[in-house]
């Protein structure tokens, strides 16, 4: 069994709804994602799967959705919609007084990925997914991702790692399908 893995680094915040610990309030990490990708037996090139179609189909549309924004689940969403409409027109209107203008909005996701899209209150990127974003839901939906858009019959997903913490130690949920 040959067995690769390709990964990125993308920060994002996030809460963690009903938490009885200091993740109820908004707060973010450094993560890194983390797909793993085996086949019984290489393609015509010699690979698993090139790397570069790992990172297009994978890798790359989860870093336009997550990057730089705050991810939600869908119930905290529709709770507090309205009021990040308020909060993130006045947090982008603050451009003004440094940029003289409001600015670009930063890159996103189009459409849906796996449940998954982007928001734009008030001009901010918030990512809401159909769950309350913890480490172990996003490993399970990341695999989701992987196997939709790289698993074949010859390619298999056997696991995800999504690392919620590098530094000073590692904070890592892993998802491996039974």
């Amino acid at each position: 069994m040959y067995t690769i893995t390709s990964s990125v680094f993308i920060h994002f915040g996030h809460h963690v709804r009903g938490h009885d610990g200091p993740c109820i309030s908004v707060h973010g990490h450094t993560w890194k994602f983390e797909v793993a990708l085996a086949a019984e037996r290489l393609d015509a090139q010699g690979f698993v799967i090139d790397f570069d179609l790992v990172q297009a189909g994978v890798l790359d549309p989860c870093h336009r959705l997550l990057d730089h924004s705050l991810a939600l689940g869908a119930e905290t969403w529709a709770e507090t919609r309205t009021s990040l409409a308020v909060l993130g027109e006045q947090l982008v209107r603050s451009r003004i007084s440094t940029m003289g203008h409001r600015g670009e909005l930063q890159p996103a996701f189009s459409g849906e990925l796996c449940g998954a899209r982007n928001e734009r209150p008030g001009g901010i990127k918030v990512a809401v997914f159909p769950f309350t974003p913890t480490s172990e839901r996003l490993a399970m939906w990341l695999h989701e991702v992987a196997t939709k858009t790289v698993a074949d019959e010859r390619v298999s997903v056997p696991f995800v790692r999504v690392y919620e913490s590098l530094h000073p130690t590692e904070s890592v949920a892993e998802y491996r399908p039974s």
